[in-house]
């Protein structure tokens, strides 16, 4: 598929990847985000005059400014007493004290949650001139945060339970201070049916010889698992009394009927929150999705009440048809035509994305229509030896997007990002492939991608990125726990 659809990845990898985190704005500039102090409201761009336009060199040398700024904001250094508490839980209470207690405990649990239905279901399939017969035992289970209680209290080598009414592991540090890993729920319970789990029991097979035919029947027990979904989830790690992780999330699902979640009819709001004791915080809110009209998410990375990165991911849906999240569970993975038809109609219109980092960058981007989008690219894969072909396609697909680039939170665009045709090849065979490429506002062309970052200009930044991904790596490695 050549480099037209490698150039799609990584245009797509800065769209959807960056879901990861999201902004806010800086009290003395309303347009810290972009002209309007909101990061999940658009840019409304405007055009760079005489005294606002920045040259590609000058941009460069700022973005290289931006990229040491923020990688200088979160050493390695900042995690340390984290990945050492880590080391010392792993190597003491994951590797040196028996979870036989915790284990039967779970599995006791898990026996009280199942329940038989009372009822059978049986599949046939016939060929290459045998009947095979599938019969299952059908089971359930409601599986609720409520019913996993009790205190673990590591001492001597063991984990000793004792009874309550919530989730506890409690034990101690390095230092003798006591540390309490916990789980509380609260608020609504909605039950939501997940997934089914099939465990073989027995199987037999017979030759009917008047029949000249080979019978097999295999037996299972089918369970379907239904969770229970609290409105609240808070998950604590405490030292000495401080809080050291907590995580908090608000869940709220609506159009839920018989148990199951029918994503073209139902609605889910969700908002989490982590925080750490070295003042980060990763806030992910706004996540909605209304089945069949939209979706979006908001995030914000921050240290010490300090915005990082932020992001705002948007986007009208339609054409998605009834089905259940369990239906995800149950496919076989065998290519199904009228699956595939049953969905043709899915589409997203009026995607958005909008990237801010520290406040002095921000990106944006716009798709009218993603599955026109997506198809004009892919059109012009197929007709990679055909230029007229290709570059048309790529107009068009250029013709739906729109994504800009701007800094220290102005509406000024200072450059676009679209894709661009070249033809690679030789005297004997050449193809037409894209890329995308920086277009400038001051008059200049345009540069790809690649020639723009590239390793001389920004040899200082990626020396100081590789540093600091082999520090977070050091902190991270499986050998040091």
């Amino acid at each position: 598929m050549r480099k037209t659809k490698f150039s799609i990845i990584c245009l797509s990898a800065l769209l959807a990847g960056s879901m990861t985190f999201t902004s806010c704005g800086d009290d003395d500039d309303k347009s810290t985000n972009g002209g309007n102090g909101e990061i999940d409201k658009p840019i409304e761009p405007v055009k760079p005059d005489d005294k606002t336009v920045m040259t590609s060199q000058e941009q460069k040398q700022y973005l290289e400014t931006v990229a040491k700024e923020f990688m200088n904001t979160i050493p390695s250094k900042d995690f340390k007493n984290l990945s050492d508490f880590g080391k010392y839980i792993s190597d003491v209470y994951a590797q040196q004290y028996e979870w036989d207690a915790v284990e039967t405990w779970g599995e006791d649990i898990m026996d009280e949650l199942l329940q038989t239905t009372g009822t059978k279901d049986t599949e046939t399939e016939e060929y290459w001139g045998s009947t095979y017969t599938y019969i299952y035992t059908n089971y359930k289970a409601l599986i609720q945060a409520s019913n996993f209680t009790g205190h673990f209290t590591a001492r001597n080598g063991k984990w000793n339970l004792t009874q309550a009414n919530d989730l506890q592991f409690i034990f101690t540090d390095e230092n003798g201070k006591e540390c309490v890993l916990k789980l509380k729920t609260s608020g609504n319970v909605k039950k939501v049916h997940m997934f089914n789990i099939d465990d073989w029991t027995d199987d037999d097979y017979h030759y009917d010889e008047e029949a000249d035919r080979y019978y097999s029947t295999y037996y299972y027990d089918r369970t379907a698992y239904t969770l229970g979904v609290p409105e609240n989830i808070e998950v604590t790690l405490s030292r000495g009394g401080s809080n050291m992780v907590k995580t908090a999330v608000k869940i709220d699902l609506n159009g839920i009927s018989n148990e199951e979640f029918d994503l073209s009819k139902g609605n889910l709001s969700l908002s989490c929150t982590t925080e750490f004791d070295n003042g980060y915080k990763l806030d992910v809110s706004k996540v909605t999705y209304t089945a069949n009209k939209n979706v979006s998410v908001t995030t914000q990375l921050s240290k010490s009440g300090k915005s990082l990165v932020n992001v705002a991911v948007a986007s009208d849906l339609s054409g998605i048809p009834s089905c259940n999240i369990s239906a995800f569970t149950e496919s076989d993975g065998d290519y199904d035509e009228d699956e595939e038809d049953e969905y043709k109609d899915v589409n997203a219109k009026n995607a958005f994305v909008k990237i801010d980092i520290i406040g002095k960058l921000q990106m944006q981007g716009k798709i009218t229509d993603v599955k026109k989008f997506s198809n004009y690219l892919d059109n012009a894969d197929e007709n990679d030896e055909n230029e007229a072909r290709f570059k048309s396609y790529i107009n068009q697909a250029n013709g739906m997007m729109d994504m800009g680039i701007f800094y220290d939170g102005k509406s000024v665009k200072q450059a676009d990002v679209q894709f661009e045709p070249f033809m690679e090849g030789n005297s004997y065979y050449s193809y037409w492939y894209c890329e995308p490429v920086m277009k400038f506002q001051d008059g200049s062309s345009y540069s790809t991608f690649e020639a723009f970052f590239n390793e001389t200009d920004f040899k200082s930044v990626i020396d100081l990125f590789i540093d600091l991904t082999d520090q977070y790596a050091d902190l991270l490695d499986s050998d040091n726990w």
